[in-house]
């Protein structure tokens, strides 16, 4: 965390307590649909607390971008963003591929599976520069304005 102001440092804390907070509402919302209702909508239980996780790690991932806490203050942002553009390209295409080929892991009898891990994978990668582009824009815009 040395390489972080401390701006940044404040702002990865506080979206990570939110982020860690939602992660256990989400669990235990979980936790209790299954319990009480009976409900499961993935495959299996881990699979949905996977698949819980990889929200929250987005709304983090995300937050942190827009607020300019996700990298670090000499990290070569654009370089970084061109290889998780591509990153995420690419695991979103195998995704595509997996689902043109076996459709049964992604959704089987109206229960979510374990292909959609790497969509998600691919989401998170591909949403760090489309959340970067977007910041910079608005960024671009107010700086025009003034």
């Amino acid at each position: 965390m040395k390489q972080y102001d401390e701006y940044q440092k404040f702002m990865r804390y506080k979206y990570g307590y939110y982020s860690f907070m939602t992660l256990i509402l989400l669990i235990v919302s979980n936790y209790i649909l299954g319990l009480i209702f009976e409900v499961q909508w993935a495959q299996t239980k881990e699979l949905e607390t996977i698949i819980i996780t990889f929200i929250t790690v987005l709304f983090f991932i995300n937050i942190s971008v827009y607020h300019n806490a996700y990298f670090r203050k000499n990290e070569d942002k654009k370089g970084s963003i061109i290889g998780l553009l591509f990153l995420g390209i690419f695991n979103i295409f195998v995704a595509y591929q997996s689902l043109g080929v076996y459709p049964e892991d992604f959704i089987l009898n109206g229960k979510i599976g374990e292909g959609l891990i790497q969509f998600f994978s691919g989401l998170m990668f591909l949403s760090i520069p489309i959340t970067y582009f977007i910041r910079d824009k608005i960024d671009k815009k107010r700086s025009a304005k003034e």
